[in-house]
């Protein structure tokens, strides 16, 4: 066995949890399993407390509630060599994540356990369900981030896999979704949102059950991402039609796409919505496509291959400043997506999560969103004025 000597500050959201927790580690070092595998560690005789307790080896675990008293309690080795850490369980419950209690544990954090190492390079480990932005991981990554290796299990995968479809499936999941979608948000996904949202708030998007009737013009706004890797962005097609008025998401396709993919579903897509006179009477404003990286590789394709009236288009402001331009729109209550769409909730729920700290996990809807309402709605369409149309 390796550092039997290792000294542990556990901590968990009540000092009842913490030192149950504590009672069993110590009642496993006593046990005669342990003991065969470690025959030179043992439980030191004390004077029976409950949240502490030391090895024979020299090793020590102390069991504090969060926010509780660490004074005179270190964790770690003063030596190179590892020699123990910080564990921190669930430090709040899922009803302190919108109290005073939230802030207090992150303070408590920062001020009392950090200092607690008996090394610079004495780990934490942080194991909690997401309950809020702010809650500790928000707070560590927001201060400390480049200092941690994050982990994060959403209970349903990018792909739509579940992680436990034994326990969790998809019924059960939709169902959480509609009823409390920002505790499934966090709880769940492990990507909080704000409560209401961030810049967008969930209570300015505005819903529709049948496709409006009087939609006059219909645009496709495409956000093409340049890899396919686990943690990389999505390629998104939007429809999008505007009445004069208002801008509604008629439809949307999110996915993983890399060439011939990418191209085969563009056409795909387009060829699903394609105006005519008699079905689909609306004047089409264009497949826009942001002429950058996989994008120029898709607008030179659909030129050569198709006769998909294609326009690129250059963003050259940052994401945050877009999302400001576009922002009274949303406000105002301008912008509708389905009721039922199986897309309708996440697609809300990115929006939402959109942060000008950057510290959503993804984006790729909010772009094509953005150009939407800027074309169909601003005077004379911002992208076709900045359009390249050669």
């Amino acid at each position: 066995m390796c550092f039997p000597d290792s000294e542990w500050i556990y901590t968990a959201s009540s000092a009842t949890l913490a030192i149950a927790q504590t009672l069993a580690i110590k009642e496993c070092c006593a046990s005669d399993w342990y003991r065969r595998i470690a025959p030179y560690v043992g439980v030191q005789p004390g004077k029976g407390r409950q949240d502490y307790f030391r090895t024979t080896a020299g090793g020590a675990v102390y069991g504090v509630g969060a926010e509780g008293a660490l004074t005179g309690f270190g964790a770690g080795k003063k030596r190179p060599e590892f020699g123990g850490g910080i564990l921190i369980d669930d430090p709040i419950q899922a009803l302190d994540a919108l109290t005073v209690r939230r802030e207090k544990c992150n303070l408590w954090y920062s001020q009392a356990l950090y200092s607690r190492r008996n090394a610079a390079h004495t780990p934490i480990l942080l194991i909690m369900q997401r309950l809020h932005e702010k809650d500790l991981v928000g707070y560590v990554r927001a201060t400390e981030g480049d200092q941690w290796r994050i982990l994060s299990i959403p209970v349903v995968d990018d792909d739509g896999a579940m992680l436990w479809p034994e326990t969790f499936d998809h019924g059960a999941m939709e169902r959480l979704k509609t009823l409390d979608p920002f505790a499934f948000s966090a709880q769940y996904m492990q990507a909080p949102t704000p409560p209401g949202g961030a810049m967008i708030k969930t209570d300015w998007i505005r819903r529709f059950e049948a496709r409006p009737g009087g939609i006059t013009t219909v645009g496709i706004f495409a956000d093409t991402a340049q890899k396919t890797g686990q943690h990389n962005d999505f390629t998104v097609f939007i429809l999008a039609g505007a009445d004069g008025r208002n801008v509604y998401i008629l439809d949307l396709m999110r996915d993983r796409l890399e060439a011939p993919d990418l191209i085969s579903a563009a056409k795909a897509f387009y060829e699903r919505h394609r105006p005519n006179r008699i079905t689909n009477p609306v004047r089409f404003a264009g497949f826009f496509v942001e002429d950058k990286v996989s994008g120029t590789g898709l607008i030179q394709t659909l030129r050569r291959e198709t006769d998909i009236p294609v326009i690129p288009i250059q963003r050259d402001r940052d994401k945050v400043s877009r999302v400001n331009d576009v922002l009274p729109y949303i406000r105002a209550g301008r912008l509708f997506v389905p009721e039922s769409a199986p897309w309708a909730n996440a697609y809300i729920g990115e929006l939402a999560a959109f942060s000008p700290a950057m510290t959503h996990e993804h984006d790729d809807q909010v772009d094509p969103t953005c150009d939407a309402l800027s074309e169909l709605l601003s005077p004379g369409g911002n992208l076709i004025a900045g359009a390249d149309w050669s």
